[in-house]
């Protein structure tokens, strides 16, 4: 599980300031940066932390600059962009790059070599750095500068006189308390150290990542001042920096935190790589948020707690890596929050609204139960905790009680308007959908077919009365279903029908026809779909939202925001539909052993190399649709990392069909 990153690899700054490193803590707060420790995102921060009252993450601690004093010589070990120029040049003593159980950063300046390592506490918005001087001819001198941005993850801070800037000394440790309404932050370390306070701001910090998405890319970090202490060779510096008053010991808080990751892994230690790094990742994704739920954070950096993302991701990163318990969890929390038929397209945990206007999220929510019940067969946890939730969907859909959506006389569902985004392809430019998708949509009614059939089964197992006509609809559904989609021309599926017709574009979405448990469609015509996605969608990184041969489509996501969200669907390649793909495949393949293995020698190669180009151990949200694919988005996605991980057992597991 080491991913190891040699002195060269570092020094090639093209390549290094794109991989980056993450720590998190099951708050669905992280420790983020480059493996240079050069910020290249406004997201990146030593401490990011959720403030419940404000529904939001906020980057407290940016950045802690290390520096070493041997003799008259001061060697800066840190690196920051600035305007034209990299100031200080710290990446060039460093000697490589480590991530195992925690990120390592090793330097070494003639006769000193030096670590810095980083880790956050589960459980704790807490941060630990460990400094560790291996090897010095003499002693040094070590300083350290935090520098602090103390503002929502979304925005940067500037210099300006409304901040406190006094650094509080208590009995042991350090408080500074800048701002109004923003808990304030503790520091303190390990061993006695001097503190010498000399407030002052970096300006200009620039970043990278930012400016190519068209964003502000510019900020100004606070540092209260500099901590000293002498390190001889073989010593080792603990530093906390936390949103609580210090407690327990930081380097018996390491010592902890490092113990019970060595026993987590063993958990994983059989599985092959790269399946037991991206279950052991996989973790990060399933936390308890502000109001103590289990819940599933659906990226990092910037993602929140949404509907969709986490019953689509569940499946994945929790019950393919033997976490029932928490993935039952999951679905507990969200089943507890449905309004009107849906469950939220995000948590709102500030206990204020939160957001109702993804149809499919519900739709999702029953393929998550099947994916529960087939992984656990807990009957009774279903009857007893989610059996209630789902009849109250499907009774808001069969009655019209769902907002936009209309159950018609055939059996399928019509969604939305031509101004409204209701499916997972909802991004939308001036207000106005980019992939208009109303009407019949051709994967909002196969998870309404499956849903239909699912209950139906689950009622009848159960022996619990339910609509008396439910058997009908499924019917009728499933006849409508081949009549308004099916494109006997073509031998694939339309993508939507409304008033204006047959969408005829070649998309994703039909795949999900052939992938869940109950399908619609004939033999014939599930295997004519998934020749259709293979020829025209597939990539190894995923799915491709869109097909080529189409004029609307974007190789490239780049760009404006206004650029990217063009793109977004329009031929972007998402890996989570990877999943989908693969069932689909297998299903309805004559030599299901070949099509496994046909599948795994695609995959596995340029998820090897992926591993190690963006987050360390991650996989991105999305990648160009053109090769060589480069990756894009959120850097560490929950339905990425789930759904490949599902793919792999699918690919790898006779019975997991």
């Amino acid at each position: 599980m080491d991913f190891i990153y040699t002195r060269d690899e570092c020094l090639n700054l093209e390549k290094s300031l794109r991989c980056e490193w993450l720590e998190t803590n099951g708050l669905g707060g992280y420790a983020s940066s480059t493996i240079l420790n050069c910020h290249t995102r406004k997201y990146h921060g030593l401490l990011v932390a959720p403030v419940k009252e404000s529904n939001e993450k906020y980057v407290f601690l940016s950045k802690l600059e290390p520096s070493l004093r041997a003799g008259d010589k001061v060697f800066d070990l840190s690196t920051n962009k600035y305007p034209e120029v990299y100031h200080p040049t710290g990446h060039k003593y460093i000697d490589g790059f480590t991530s195992n159980y925690y990120p390592n950063i090793r330097y070494h300046i003639g006769d000193i070599q030096f670590e810095q390592s980083i880790m956050m506490l589960q459980g704790e918005n807490t941060v630990l750095v460990r400094f560790k001087l291996v090897s010095a001819a003499r002693p040094v001198i070590l300083h350290l500068r935090p520098l602090l941005a103390f503002r929502e993850i979304h925005k940067l801070t500037r210099d300006n006189i409304g901040i406190r800037v006094k650094t509080y000394v208590h009995d042991g440790f350090y408080k500074i308390d800048p701002y109004d309404g923003i808990p304030p932050l503790y520091f303190d370390t390990s061993e006695t150290t001097s503190f010498y306070s000399g407030p002052y701001w970096h300006h200009n910090i620039e970043y990278l990542k930012e400016r190519s998405r068209g964003l502000e890319y510019q900020e100004d970090l606070f540092c209260p001042g500099v901590l000293e202490r002498k390190m001889e060779t073989s010593d080792t510096l603990y530093f906390r920096a936390s949103l609580s008053a210090p407690r327990v010991d930081c380097e018996k808080l390491w010592q902890h935190e490092y113990k019970n990751r060595q026993e987590k892994r063993k958990k994983y230690a059989q599985d092959p790589y790269p399946l037991n790094v991206l279950k052991e990742r996989a973790g990060q994704f399933i936390i308890k948020n502000a109001q103590n739920m289990t819940s599933v954070t659906a990226g990092y950096p910037w993602f929140k707690e949404w509907g969709r993302d986490a019953m689509i991701a569940v499946p994945g990163v929790a019950f393919c890596c033997d976490r029932d318990k928490e993935g039952f969890e999951v679905l507990k929390t969200f089943a507890g929050k449905i309004k009107k038929g849906l469950i939220p397209n995000y948590i709102d945990v500030s206990g204020k609204a939160s957001a109702y206007n993804s149809i499919d999220a519900s739709l999702w929510f029953f393929w998550a139960v099947q994916k529960y019940l087939k992984k656990t067969g807990d009957v009774s946890g279903v009857t007893s905790h989610l059996f209630e939730p789902l009849r109250q969907i499907l009774d808001a859909f069969l009655t019209g009680g769902v907002r936009d959506v209309s159950l018609h006389d055939n059996g399928l569902l019509w969604a939305g308007n031509e101004g409204t985004q209701l499916t997972w392809m909802d991004a939308a430019v001036h207000g106005r959908p980019v992939t208009p998708r109303h009407g019949y949509a051709v994967d909002l009614n196969a998870l309404w077919f499956n849903a239909l059939s699912f209950f139906n089964r689950l009622s009848l197992d159960l022996e619990i009365k339910t609509h008396t006509n439910l058997l009908e609809i499924i019917k009728k559904c499933k006849k409508a279903f081949n009549e308004v989609f099916w494109l006997d021309d073509a031998k694939y599926l339309a993508d939507c029908v409304n008033d204006k017709g047959q969408d005829r574009s070649i998309r994703p979405n039909q795949i999900f026809a052939v992938s869940l448990p109950f399908s619609p469609l004939s033999r014939e015509q599930k295997r004519k779909v998934v020749v259709c996605v293979r020829d025209h969608l597939l990539t190894p990184c995923g799915l491709r939202t869109l097909s080529p041969t189409d004029f609307r489509y974007c190789a490239v996501y780049a760009g404006s925001m206004e650029q990217r969200d063009s793109a977004y669907h329009q031929g972007t390649v998402w890996p989570w539909l990877f999943g989908h793909y693969a069932e689909a495949r297998v299903k309805t393949s004559s030599n299901k052993e070949r099509t496994r293995k046909v599948l795994l020698d695609r995959m596995i190669p340029q998820l090897q190399i992926h591993l190690r180009e963006a987050c360390v151990g991650g996989i991105s949200e999305i990648f160009n649709g053109n090769p060589p694919h480069d990756p894009k988005g959120c850097f560490h996605q929950a339905w990425s990392v789930g759904e490949v991980i599902r793919a792999y057992h699918i690919l790898t597991c006779e019975d997991d069909l």
